[in-house]
């Protein structure tokens, strides 16, 4: 899903954070906006979410399901290729790896 709503100012739109749960207590840390991608990585490699997703503001989204974009990325597999590696860095460079540390810093 890319949330994008150009009706609000960019400071109350579309914010989220990402976060994990540990015995019915969540923790959030990582806070992402506008026009970014949710649920993407998941959604292209076929994965369980391994973090929740909490809205902070509203949020205006596009959703495209798995059966729907699979189609497109075997017609054009450049675009496949484009994707997929740009949601594999977005994924553990800006998710996980933040997510991770943050995980082994509470529960220690």
């Amino acid at each position: 899903m890319i949330s994008k709503s150009p009706n609000l100012t960019k400071e109350n739109n579309g914010k989220y954070c990402i976060g994990f749960t540990d015995n019915k207590l969540r923790y959030f840390h990582v806070k992402l906006g506008y026009k970014t991608i949710i649920g993407g990585y998941e959604n292209l490699f076929n994965r369980r979410a391994e973090f929740c997703y909490k809205a902070l503001h509203r949020i205006d989204a596009y959703g495209l399901r798995k059966a729907n974009i699979k189609p497109i990325l075997d017609d054009f597999p450049e675009f496949g290729k484009q994707i997929n590696s740009y949601m594999v860095n977005f994924y553990y460079k800006i998710i996980r790896k933040p997510m991770l540390e943050f995980k082994r810093n509470i529960l220690s």
